[in-house]
């Protein structure tokens, strides 16, 4: 069993008020800038219950979308970045803030990095959320 599966489900918690934070946006189209970002990994932080990563705001990261550093508690991304990639991210803190619990090594990436199955997931129920909004 994998560690990010809560009795054979995984540890998906997306709050309303997470969707509520997107009142008219609609579509697949969710580029958030970086006080966006701090609102997502604050309501994900109350969620799981741990303390909210660091976001700083690059404009080279070496052509990756976002990045995560464990040491800083970071997460770093573009000015405007898709929230999953946020989600991606928070998903690296939230194993490091529950000392691999949630195992987000990202392998060879692509469906096989649980970081990425992660933040489809938790794209997929915000997205439901947003449905209703």
């Amino acid at each position: 069993m994998n560690e990010m599966l809560i009795n054979g489900k995984w540890d998906i918690r997306c709050p309303q008020s997470l969707a509520n934070l997107f009142p008219d946006r609609t579509g697949y189209y969710y580029k958030i800038d970086k006080k966006t970002a701090v609102k997502v990994c604050i309501i994900l932080s109350q969620e799981y219950k741990i303390p909210s990563p660091n976001i700083t705001v690059r404009f080279h990261l070496d052509g990756v979308y976002a990045s995560y550093s464990d040491e800083l508690r970071t997460i770093f991304m573009f000015p405007r970045n898709h929230i999953k990639s946020i989600f991606h991210e928070f998903y690296h803190h939230l194993d490091k803030m529950t000392n691999g619990k949630y195992n987000s090594e990202d392998r060879s990436g692509g469906t096989t990095s649980l970081s990425w199955q992660f933040a489809d997931k938790l794209f997929t129920e915000f997205r439901m959320k947003r449905a209703i909004v």
